[in-house]
């Protein structure tokens, strides 16, 4: 069982979706520029499978105008070289009118690019958080010497980066809404500045061991959040 300090660490979906407003686990049009979904099988299968009925759909509209367009042929060729065209035809206005529907889709979630790209990170974050857990669970079995000043550390790291997770999070969600300037901002571009610095001025004195490689992958998660979170500053 993970220990409670790294589970209470963890940013849960539904806290996800409080913070970004958007409901992740009905499907989110995102996901289109997420790399870690296109990464992973099992959503990428899940991407997939959305489009299964769409496709289904498109092939019930396509099969009238395949029969429209051959109706003129019909006693001039052979039954099957009908078949074929019909099948022909339909399949690729299927295929054209599903590329052109996920494109649309494509170019309307645009403005969830950046949301897209802070789920990325919360996902690298966890991952974190897992290799974190399983070397506690090594130490505690012996496998690992402990050494409980660099776990500390790190879990300090990733207090930091979750924090600066949910300020940008926030951050995403206040700007993406109202497109006007908002003077919260500047609180929440601090509050993420103030993070990245104490992250840098943390003090590993190992930063070979485990526990070090872990907090120098949460400071590359919130150089990662700083960088994104200077993106929505510059382009509002």
């Amino acid at each position: 069982m993970m220990k409670l300090d790294l589970d209470e660490l963890r940013i849960p979906e539904k806290e996800l979706e409080e913070l970004s407003g958007i409901a992740l686990s009905d499907g989110f049009a995102g996901d289109f520029y997420r790399s870690t979904a296109l990464r992973n099988r099992q959503k990428l299968f899940s991407i997939l499978l959305n489009e299964l009925p769409i496709f289904c759909v498109t092939l019930v509209v396509s099969l009238p105008v395949a029969l429209l367009v051959t109706r003129s042929r019909v006693n001039s060729v052979s039954d099957a070289v009908i078949f074929v065209w019909v099948l022909q035809i339909t399949l690729g206005l299927s295929l054209a009118i599903t590329i052109g529907w996920n494109v649309y889709k494509w170019v309307k979630a645009k403005p969830l690019a950046m949301v897209a790209g802070l789920l990325d990170e919360v996902e690298k974050y966890h991952e974190v958080i897992k290799a974190l857990d399983i070397i506690d669970r090594l130490t505690a079995a012996g496998n690992l010497p402990a050494n409980s000043i660099n776990r500390e550390d790190a879990v300090e790291a990733l207090q930091i980066t979750r924090e600066s997770l949910v300020c940008a999070l926030r951050t995403e969600r206040i700007l993406r809404e109202n497109k006007d300037f908002i003077g919260r901002r500047y609180e929440l571009f601090a509050n993420i500045e103030s993070n990245l610095a104490a992250l840098m001025a943390l003090d590993v004195s190992d930063r070979a061991s485990e526990y070090g490689r872990l907090l120098n992958e949460a400071l590359e998660i919130g150089m990662s959040v700083h960088k994104e979170v200077r993106k929505l500053q510059n382009e509002r």
